[in-house]
């Protein structure tokens, strides 16, 4: 392994990096062993979406030299009509109260979905993406927010450990799935 680089996803190779991993690590692609002790993605974005729900922002990337070996997606609400498959969870995101406050009031960014390679599983990449995440996008966004698959353990285990706090467990209107939804304020 070469050292590690978290950095944003800047180049079309950068997201087909990217479209390479989401595949590897669908659900649709893995055993339920795998799911259970590696996590899973759910959603496979393409390539044109997965250029435009950053609205000029950029994804962030884990590369190991030119190979993208991690991603944390960034989903800018503006975007959020253009989902082909899963826009069903905005309409409960806005309606969700935190903090005395209703989710559609605050300024937040949807996590599009994350993933890290099994083969660098375990090293804190998850956590140093999600710093770099952060440090890039606070100034732009008073939280991020997201939703895991309640039986995707590996996922909300790295979710909490990074700083995300589960809200709300519901059933996804898309997949008819318990799923937990999750909250990582920056504000304080």
């Amino acid at each position: 392994m070469k050292r590690l680089q978290i950095t944003k996803a800047t180049t079309d190779k950068d997201l087909r990096g990217i479209l390479a991993l989401q595949f590897a690590n669908h659900r649709s692609n893995l055993s339920q062993d795998q799911k259970k002790t590696q996590g899973y993605v759910t959603l496979m974005y393409d390539f044109d979406f997965l250029k435009l729900m950053t609205a000029e922002h950029h994804h962030v990337i884990a590369k190991d030299g030119e190979k993208v070996v991690g991603y944390t997606l960034l989903m800018d609400r503006s975007t959020n009509h253009l989902m082909k498959v899963g826009s069903g969870i905005f309409p409960i995101f806005n309606e969700l109260v935190y903090k005395g406050q209703k989710l559609g009031d605050v300024n937040y960014v949807s996590v599009g979905q994350v993933c890290v390679d099994k083969d660098y599983a375990g090293q804190g990449v998850l956590t140093r993406m999600y710093n770099y995440y952060k440090t890039s996008y606070e100034k732009f966004y008073d939280l991020a927010m997201t939703d895991i698959a309640s039986d995707n353990h590996r996922s909300i285990r790295g979710h909490i450990k990074t700083g995300f706090e589960v809200i709300k467990t519901f059933i996804e209107p898309d997949v008819g799935e318990l799923w937990d939804i999750v909250v990582w304020d920056w504000r304080n």
